[in-house]
């Protein structure tokens, strides 16, 4: 039976002749045709073909990194539908005759991707006319004003934005395109395209809370609240021109008749984005847009008018050019900050050359109320210790100058070396960076023992420390060299300098930064706990109690008119102290040298004084308004700090009730002779 089978089947081909043959072997052909054609199909779509070619490996490989990687390649590359399907073949095929033929090395490779590929059902459907507002990189975008709206008078496709145009990065957001369209300066003589100027139409700065606002390098609470242009701070921000010079078109053409519409500009976007979709990065050079950090090296902007003068604080800003120290740049510097942002007070000079100025009120508009009060104390701090290191390196000179050392000549130079580092700060002012400043000094100083040393001098230059070494890390950066700074707390004079160098008290002994910043916590009787042991067996009143202690030696506004206890011997302590502890006298206390009834006596003292001081303030109120002379009116306000102090200091009159008494009465005579 089988063989049967056999024989019929041979006999059906045998018996199929002429055109029927034809067909039928020409039908089975085509069949095994389309089979082989359909699974080829199915092949060359798949992702993993695409290496096939070398060249595509590395799209091939930041495909697979991507977040497009469980999307086939063809589902973007191809349009949708059958005639898409189809051209996306006839291309791949003309891609591989190019990729056999070795063509492809004269170009680029290149695959449009139609905006209609993207917004296919199931990927970013109706994307174009979202109006949604989109945060990408603190900046606001929204696609519907991209690509349902002419930009500069282009339309713009998907991939004027999103391509790969940075090597191992597959359809990622090209932020220099954003820079090229908003930042390219137009040549349209009607200007209806001219370059974006208002930066607060992406960086929003107003729609942001006060937590992100804190949360940037730089806590823009501030600015905000002091609607501060962006430009007040951020200058030279934008860098290129995105031109197209003819030899990026070399990049993908090699003919040159192609040239030929290189200066139709209309045809070009056209041709290339509405046809093609290209990415605008492949014809534009790049137009950056960002904060740059001031190159040292080149002149500031200061110097467009002053040439060469401000090199020493260019140098102090950038942190460099000093001899012995590390790169210490400013932490503004480091932000793009440049001069104009705290040199913003216009005024005239005394050679009547306008200049700008930084003031107190530049810094508080930036960083807040009272920032300003520290330049005045760096300014002090830094003419402490320039008048320090200046008189050492006098002394190191000295040295190196009387040596006979066959060194000497070597030596000097290095002193150089040490003077060039203390003129940096001297003419560059602190100000700049009060750090580095510091760290030049002591890079000075280090150089002058060096060159003691090369003439081989056994002699020790005076002391001279880092700021570092009394401020704590934390307060160094903005409060370097407090410990040169007086003051006054609690009504007393104050010295940086006794309780930090001397007494290595740290910062936070006496302040927080947990309330409020710097915060003062210590309180008097605190101060009075430590001062105030000291006292018992140190008559050192006069440190802290400067006025009570002029009071009582009758010295106060160039008098000399002391107490009668003063006259007698009597010490603050014989008044003071009471059973090893300091208090302030209570009428018990004078009744152990005076008789009974002397409180009384002290009650009438601060009446007469009281009444003085009515009597006075009575006299002012009756003469001010008076045309009055330049020594009346030095004489109504020396008056006036005189009650000050009274009233400040309620029990001034106790430590010499004759002094302030006659000061009362001869002013009261003054002004009444006003009248």
């Amino acid at each position: 039976m089988e063989e049967e089978k056999k024989v019929k089947k041979r006999r059906f081909f045998k018996n199929v002749t002429g055109f029927k043959r034809f067909l039928l072997f020409s039908g089975i052909y085509f069949v095994i045709f389309v089979i082989v054609l359909a699974a080829t199909a199915e092949y060359t779509s798949r992702p993993s073909f695409c290496p096939t070619c070398h060249y595509m490996e590395p799209f091939y490989n930041s495909w697979k990194s991507s977040s497009h990687n469980k999307i086939q390649c063809v589902q973007c590359h191809f349009e949708p539908g059958l005639e898409g399907k189809i051209k996306g073949k006839l291309n791949g095929l003309v891609q591989i005759v190019s990729y056999v033929s070795t063509s492809y090395k004269k170009r680029k490779p290149w695959a449009d991707i139609p905006d209609n590929t993207c917004s296919r059902e199931g990927c970013h459907v109706n994307q174009s006319i979202q109006d949604t507002v989109y945060e990408t990189k603190g900046i606001l975008f929204n696609h519907k004003h991209h690509l349902s709206e002419l930009r500069r008078g282009k339309k713009l496709k998907c991939t004027s934005c999103h391509s790969q145009i940075v090597q191992g990065s597959h359809m990622q957001v090209t932020y220099g395109t954003c820079f090229n369209c908003h930042f390219h300066k137009s040549d349209d003589p009607e200007h209806k395209y001219d370059k974006l100027a208002n930066c607060q139409t992406c960086h929003n700065l107003k729609g942001k809370t006060q937590e992100q606002l804190a949360a940037m390098k730089y806590n823009h609470n501030v600015v905000v609240k002091n609607d501060m242009e962006c430009n007040s701070c951020h200058t030279n921000v934008i860098n290129g021109k995105g031109e197209v010079g003819k030899e990026r078109c070399f990049q993908c053409h090699f003919e040159d008749n192609k040239m030929d519409k290189y200066n139709d500009v209309e045809f070009m976007h056209k041709t290339h984005i509405a046809k093609h979709s290209m990415n605008c990065m492949y014809c534009h050079t790049p137009i950056k847009h960002k904060i740059e950090k001031m190159d040292a090296n080149a002149p500031p902007d200061c110097q467009s008018c002053h040439t060469g003068a401000h090199t020493s604080q260019v140098s102090l800003f950038a942190g460099e050019n000093g001899y012995n120290t590390e790169k210490s740049p400013s932490s503004m510097y480091v932000s793009g900050i440049n001069c104009k942002g705290c040199h913003v007070l216009h005024e005239t000079d005394r050679m009547n050359i306008n200049t700008s100025k930084a003031s107190k009120s530049a810094c508080d508009k930036c960083h807040g109320e009272g920032y300003g009060k520290l330049i005045k104390q760096w300014e002090n701090s830094s003419i402490k210790r320039l008048a320090t290191i200046k008189s050492i390196f006098a002394t190191a000179k000295s040295i190196v100058n009387s040596s006979g050392s066959n060194r000497k000549n070597e030596a000097l130079l290095k002193l150089d070396e040490a003077a060039h580092n203390i003129k940096i700060v001297d003419i560059g002012k602190s100000v700049h960076n009060i750090q580095f400043a510091d760290k030049l000094l002591i890079g000075s100083y280090g150089i002058m023992n060096e060159a003691l040393t090369m003439v081989g001098s056994t002699k020790k230059l005076p002391e001279f420390k880092s700021n570092s070494e009394f401020v704590p890390n934390e307060c160094y950066n903005c409060h370097a060299g407090i410990q040169e700074i007086n003051t006054k707390v609690f009504g007393k004079a104050f010295s940086h300098n006794v309780h930090i160098v001397k007494q290595k008290l740290q910062c936070n002994k006496c302040h927080t930064n947990e309330i409020k910043h710097g915060q003062l916590i210590i309180t008097e009787s605190s101060c009075n706990t430590c001062h105030h042991n000291n006292a018992k067996n140190n008559e050192s009143c006069n440190t802290c109690h400067q006025l009570q202690s002029q009071t009582y030696n009758g010295t106060l506004n160039g008098k000399n008119q002391p107490d009668i206890m003063k006259e007698g011997g009597t010490k603050c302590n014989d008044c003071h102290l009471v059973s090893s502890t300091i208090v302030k006298p209570d009428s018990k206390i004078c009744a152990k040298c005076h008789d009974a009834g002397y409180s009384n006596t002290m009650n009438d003292w601060k009446k007469e004084i009281n009444s003085q001081v009515r009597e006075a303030e009575s006299l002012i109120s009756e003469v001010k308004n008076k045309e009055l002379n330049e020594a009346d009116k030095t004489t109504i306000n020396d008056t006036k700090k005189i009650i000050t102090l009274i009233n400040s200091n309620p029990s001034l009159y106790v430590h010499n009730n004759e002094l302030i008494s006659s000061l009362l009465s001869e002013k009261i005579k003054l002004l009444k002779k006003m009248k």
